[in-house]
């Protein structure tokens, strides 16, 4: 049984796939080299499918080394997001079953593209284009910036009492997925 939890056109950038399943970025750019991986290009950027992460993932986890077919295989099965406890044979000795952990990174995956999708808006007219969540003039790096040094979200609800709840979360994943053009800021 096959539970799909995210569209089949839905894309993230590198960075967000790092992000949002902790595989470092060498890892998904040898997955690209190897095209085990098959990228979206949307010039000038390389966007990937969002059901790779859970893939990525679980070759993060393999502690044997598979030829690159074997792991097209195995990120393609698990872009299709199979059920808690679903099989994928991939030799006669190799098998790969999903752990509710998988489950539970491709509902946070989906969650993400979800709020991505409604919450965070890039307007000319506003802020100059800079990223901000919908509604409001709040740009989402500077609500992540104030989340990551640490304000508490009773503080920033009485701050922001018109963003949703919901912009609280996604705000420091997507700026750290997302992270300025350009040169780093002088301290």
């Amino acid at each position: 049984m096959s539970t799909t939890f995210i569209a089949e056109g839905e894309l993230l950038t590198p960075r967000e796939v790092v992000e949002l399943s902790g595989v470092p970025m060498n890892a998904v750019k040898k997955a690209l080299s190897q095209r085990v991986i098959a990228p979206r290009r949307r010039r000038p950027r390389v966007l990937l499918p969002a059901g790779a992460v859970g893939g990525l993932e679980i070759l993060a986890r393999t502690k044997v080394p598979l030829p690159a077919d074997k792991k097209r295989k195995l990120v393609t099965w698990a872009s299709r997001t199979p059920a808690s406890g679903e099989e994928l044979k991939l030799d006669d000795v190799l098998f790969v079953k999903i752990d509710e952990a998988f489950t539970d990174l491709m509902a946070e995956v989906r969650r993400y593209v979800e709020l991505r999708n409604d919450l965070i808006v890039s307007d000319p007219d506003i802020g100059g284009g800079e990223p901000v969540i919908k509604g409001s003039r709040v740009p989402v790096r500077s609500l992540a910036t104030q989340i990551e040094l640490g304000e508490s979200r009773e503080v920033l609800r009485e701050d922001y009492p018109h963003l949703p709840e919901a912009a609280f979360d996604i705000a420091p994943i997507w700026a750290r997925a997302n992270p300025r053009p350009g040169r780093p800021r002088k301290p």
